[in-house]
This record gives structure tokens, C-alpha cells and sequence, in this order.
């Protein structure tokens, strides 16, 4: 399935901005707002590389999927998985910031196809963002956590439907569904459903069940995989993945981080590794 090249999306420019807002989204998610003085076009799926500045500068920036913007307003959602991360949760509003956007390929504008869209754990940006945009009725939107407490319910419209590892602190009026998000697609989507064209990001057992599901349906699946990155842009080499049939290696900021999963070579695909 064709997907944007990164060069034909927004081209990527460096910013300078500050924190205007750090609120808790969920048990273990957060959602963070820089104003970087101009405003930052994206397409759903791309990313930023994010520095502190001054004394909470770290030596590398960090990837994050991009949320939303409005006018010069960046949005991110993100969990406390790592240094950085951590960093991140404890810069007050005000804290200077250097960020590196938009970057990489992302999710294409829809076809008439239905989408299917599968999200776990931080992978909820990138489809929150296509929703946001493209989204229509007859798309099937699902999300995952481990239980009630991790899901962003106020991110998560009512086109979303969800799904708990384990059904406890679940609001009285949003029932989810007990067992994974592609579980979830299987008994909403039975054997049968007009064919959608899955889009998923999460870590690589979800999208390793996305692709296994889109295979027995026949169905194109596109994935935006997680892997750690150290410049952004394909220079130093430190997110690639491995192509299908030994065709040598991509790199995740560059290539992707949105891919065709025929393209990937999923016997050889981990986990990224935290930030």
C-alpha cells in the first residue's frame, strides 16, 4: 500500500518554545502542551525529536508522536518509561524546550475503504490524530490498556471503543471489552465484514496480532513501530528494523516510522526500549 514519503509531507523545521501545560490523562499517561512561537503542520503518524532546554537538557532529544496542534500549540501524550520521560514529567510550565518537527512517514489520507484502527499504550497519538482528521462513521476505532485506570477517557471520543487486560476502576458509563484490542476488532469485525484496511501502533505483540489479523482477512495493514532513535532523520542509524526477505534493515525515523507490515520482517522486530 503506497505511503507518504516524508518528503512530501510538512518539512521538518527547529523550533524553540516553552511548556504551557502538563496534565495526567490517566493512571499512567500525560498529556503535555508546548507553544513554539509558529505553528507546526503535520500529517497523522509523524513525529518530533524533544529536548528540555538549559539544566534539564538531556544529550539526545526523544521521539514522540505527534498529538495535535492548534495555531503555534503542539500537543504530545506520553507515559514516564525512562530518564527522559521522567525528565519531561517533572519540567514546570515555563521550562524552555528545543523540538525538531514534524519528521518522518505518516498514516495516508483514507481511501473508500473502512479503516481499522488499533491502538495500545502510547501507540494512541498517531490514531488519535487520524481520527481527528479523517476519521468517519464507518471506521471502527479501538483502543487498549492494562485496565480502567490507563485508558484516557477524555481523549477517547465515542467513536472509540475500548478494551482491559482487566476490567476494574472502568467508568460506570463506558463498559470496555475484557481481553486485547485485537480481540476486540475479531468480535466486533466477524469473519465476513466488508474488507478495512488496518491501521495500528503499540508495542510489537499488538502489531504482530494487527498484521495476523489483517493476513487471515486479506486485508492491508499499515503499522507505525516504536523504536528508539537517537537523531530523527536517518543519519546515525540507531532505530532501524529489519526488512522482509533479508533485504538489509530501515530505519524507523526515516523510512517510517509508518510501514507496510509486508515490508518488515517480524520474527526479527522487539521492543524499542524505554525513553
Amino acid at each position: 500500500m503506497n505511503i507518504p514519503a516524508a518528503a512530501s509531507a510538512p518539512p521538518a523545521r527547529r523550533l524553540h518554545g516553552t511548556i504551557v501545560a502538563q496534565t495526567p490523562v490517566s493512571s499512567s499517561m500525560h498529556r503535555v502542551e508546548f507553544d513554539l512561537r509558529e505553528h507546526v503542520p503535520f500529517l497523522p503518524g509523524q513525529f518530533c525529536m524533544l529536548n528540555l532546554a538549559g539544566d534539564l537538557s538531556l544529550i539526545f532529544a526523544r521521539p514522540f508522536s505527534i498529538l495535535a496542534t492548534t495555531g503555534s500549540r503542539l500537543a504530545l501524550l506520553y507515559k514516564v518509561v525512562g530518564r527522559g520521560t521522567a525528565r519531561l514529567r517533572e519540567a514546570a510550565v515555563g521550562a524552555p524546550v528545543t523540538c525538531l518537527a514534524p519528521l518522518g512517514r505518516p498514516f495516508p489520507a483514507p481511501d473508500p475503504r473502512p479503516r481499522l484502527l488499533l491502538a495500545g499504550g502510547v501507540g494512541l497519538p498517531p490514531l488519535l490524530a487520524w481520527e481527528a482528521r479523517w476519521g468517519r462513521p464507518r471506521d471502527l476505532c479501538c483502543a487498549g490498556g492494562r485496565d480502567g485506570g490507563d485508558l484516557p477517557w477524555d481523549l477517547l471520543g465515542p467513536a472509540w471503543r475500548t478494551s482491559v487486560d482487566r476490567a476494574v476502576a472502568l467508568p460506570a458509563e463506558r463498559p470496555a471489552f475484557a481481553g486485547n484490542v485485537v480481540e476486540l476488532a475479531r468480535s466486533l469485525l466477524p469473519t465476513g465484514a466488508p474488507p478495512h484496511v488496518v491501521l495500528a501502533c503499540g508495542p510489537p505483540p499488538l502489531l504482530r496480532a494487527a498484521a495476523a489479523l489483517a493476513a487471515e482477512r486479506g486485508w492491508d495493514c499499515l503499522v507505525s513501530v516504536e523504536e528508539r532513535m537517537g537523531c530523527g532523520y536517518g543519519v546515525c542509524r540507531g532505530c532501524v528494523v529489519p526488512r522482509a526477505g533479508g533485504d538489509g534493515y530501515a530505519t524507523a525515523c526515516k523510512d517510517g516510522p509508518v510501514f507496510d507490515v509486508l515490508d518488515l520482517d517480524w520474527a526479527r522486530i522487539g521492543g524499542g526500549g524505554g525513553a
